[in-house]
């Protein structure tokens, strides 16, 4: 029977057929005109905060008006995104995205003095609001951001801030990304973009990774003081901006950090100490992998060396889609069944282009409400990882996607999670259906790559990013500065497993330059360590002969969106992430994963 052949380019027509067709101006126009009758309607709030019995009909209508202005601004966003992805240097993305953000600016300053009331009303009358079905939709969202009510600017303050963010905080975001589709390399001879090249970073040739890491290297030092006026600029930003929330009471980078990830500055605390403790075994696991690369001079340029028994395996997409499919059917036949849905309906965008952006993400389209992949597939076991990665966001979104938009807005940490149980699913499945010692080998070598990545890489981006917040409140951070605080966080978190660092990992990596986002990384630890929790849990129930234990995940991701990190821990897992007892036994499962590795080494 012959394998079925996916297409590779997302198919979003039936979204809008084109960037520039009418149907998109017409919806973009109405839009704006129902955001000029919401104006005018929230105009009359003032006479609603002396009539409290009027109140829940005016915020009901409030939200149905909000609900189509929200959709439309958010579709156009994303198709912007998603074709900007594809080629960072298209203009017409780059000025649809540049509507579509002033839209939504826009959206949320009229909204404000809505929102200015809800956080600001009398606990008793806020619960008697939140007990109608439409408004308490939005009960745990706005319980959450009344815990920082204090922080809140006088409503025409916070208009001017939403205002201003558009074409600058938000800016420096896509100068960066401006700057990935610009960057063209040379290797092996031939001319490339970003995304390519860091594709050649799982080469089974040495020569060919170093080459490649040496170029990019040089062609980020080539754009060295665009990226560091870049940092500079977001992280002076949201400095400025606490300060000036913090008149009542200071919060620092990491308390604001902390509510955005819906989670208790303890629990962050817990997890990096504990991390830090057990960061010898994800040296371990690069002392190994150097072991098996038969080299002695580990570098930075090694880090997604391929196992050498896998060097000349190239894996096709569809045979990667059916790998994930039948990892994903072997725990919940639906999540097999949604990740082939994915690629039948060109909802994964994979194959390589011009100007194409690096890295690999999920996002979705409001209504309808459809996940999207990008990737830039080459068929490495990496690739296939990363694929499983982002499907695993994908079913998350499609688990939710009947609920209210509040309750599908979930914070990283518990984002994360979901993507990294999905990777679980697919190395377990791959190690136990391996034909071979080598084909054990290789699972093996991913497992422990994932325990380098997430003890060790990770942490050190949480660590320069500390000391960069830290050194842009007394004054601009260098470049020369940047460097060298790269290498002093990675030599706190690699020490001497690797013989050199990446001084310019500060500009290569995307997740510094992200607009809407400060500390962009230990989410993905979290995510990591809570989803093996997760994992071994619902495999002894399922072990134990339970039958419902596909649907106790999705439960679990369903309530992503409408409680804390710590609660929802507590509701579903029986444990408290605030203890250090919860991230020992994950990291018990780390170490049985790297014995494993030691073992399949011989």
């Amino acid at each position: 029977m012959q394998q079925r052949i996916y297409p590779q380019q997302w198919h979003n027509q039936h979204i809008y057929p084109a960037l520039d067709c009418p149907e998109l101006d017409a919806d973009m126009s109405l839009a704006r005109a129902n955001l000029a009758e919401l104006a005018g309607f929230i105009d009359g709030l003032d006479q609603m905060r002396e009539n409290v019995d009027a109140l829940p009909d005016f915020l009901r209508e409030v939200r149905l008006r909000t609900r189509d202005i929200h959709n439309i601004g958010w579709n156009v966003a994303i198709l912007a995104a998603c074709r900007g992805s594809q080629d960072a240097r298209d203009p017409q993305a780059k000025q649809l995205a540049s509507r579509a953000r002033a839209l939504n600016a826009d959206l949320f300053k009229t909204l404000a003095p809505v929102e200015d009331l809800m956080l600001a009303l009398p606990e008793p009358e806020f619960e008697r609001l939140m007990q109608d079905p439409l408004l308490g939709e939005e009960a745990y969202r706005l319980r959450h951001e009344r815990r920082l009510h204090d922080q809140r600017l006088p409503v025409e303050a916070e208009q001017l801030v939403i205002g201003l963010g558009t074409d600058g905080l938000h800016a420096w975001g896509n100068l960066y990304n401006d700057l990935v589709g610009k960057i063209r390399l040379v290797i092996d001879g031939r001319e490339m973009g970003l995304a390519e090249a860091s594709n050649l970073l799982s080469s089974p040739v040495r020569a060919l990774r170093r080459e490649a890491f040496d170029a990019i290297s040089a062609g980020w030092e080539g754009e060295q003081e665009t990226v560091a006026a870049i940092l500079n600029a977001l992280n002076g930003w949201r400095l400025e901006l606490a300060r000036q929330r913090g008149k009542q009471r200071v919060l620092d980078a990491l308390d604001l950090s902390c509510h955005q990830s819906h989670i208790e500055c303890t629990t962050l605390d817990t997890l990096m100490a504990e991390t830090y403790h057990a960061r010898g075994l994800g040296q371990r696991a690069l002392g190994l992998m150097a072991r098996q690369l038969g080299i002695t001079d580990l570098g930075p340029e090694d880090l997604f060396a391929p196992p050498p028994a896998a060097s000349s395996r190239s894996i096709p997409f569809e045979e990667a889609i059916a790998i994930i499919e039948g990892a994903f059917a072997r725990f919940d036949p639906e999540m097999g069944d949604f990740a082939r849905m994915m690629a039948e309906k060109g909802w994964i965008d994979a194959a390589p282009t011009p100007n194409r952006r690096t890295g690999a993400y999920c996002t979705k389209f409001a209504d309808p409400v459809e996940p999207r992949v990008f990737i830039t597939y080459a068929g490495t076991m990496d690739n296939v990882i990363t694929l499983a990665h982002e499907l695993g966001h994908a079913w998350h979104n499609w688990v939710i996607r009947d609920l209210p938009m509040s309750q599908r807005r979930y914070p990283m940490t518990l984002a994360e999670t979901a993507s990294i149980f999905a990777e679980t699913l697919v190395r377990s499945a791959l190690f136990e259906q391996a034909q071979s010692p080598e084909e054990q080998r290789a699972i093996a070598w991913a497992e422990a790559d994932g325990a380098a990545t997430f003890l060790v890489n990770i942490p050190a981006r949480f660590d320069f990013e500390q000391a960069l917040v830290a050194e842009r409140a007394q004054g601009y951070v260098s470049a020369e500065r940047l460097k060298a605080m790269t290498d002093e966080a990675w030599g706190r978190w690699y020490e001497g497993s690797l013989t050199h660092y990446h001084p310019m990992f500060w500009a290569a990596k995307a997740h510094f330059s992200i607009a809407g986002f400060g500390f962009y990384n230990y989410p993905y630890l979290f995510g990591y360590l809570f989803s093996l929790g997760v994992y071994q849990q619902l495999m002894s129930r399922k072990a134990a002969g339970e039958t419902n234990v596909a649907e106790a995940y999705r439960a679990l991701l369903r309530d992503t969106g409408r409680m804390s990190a710590e609660d929802l821990v507590a509701k579903h897992l029986g444990q408290d992430i605030r203890e250090a007892a919860f991230w020992q036994g994950s990291m018990a499962l780390v170490a049985a994963a790297v014995d494993r590795f030691e073992q399949t080494c011989g």
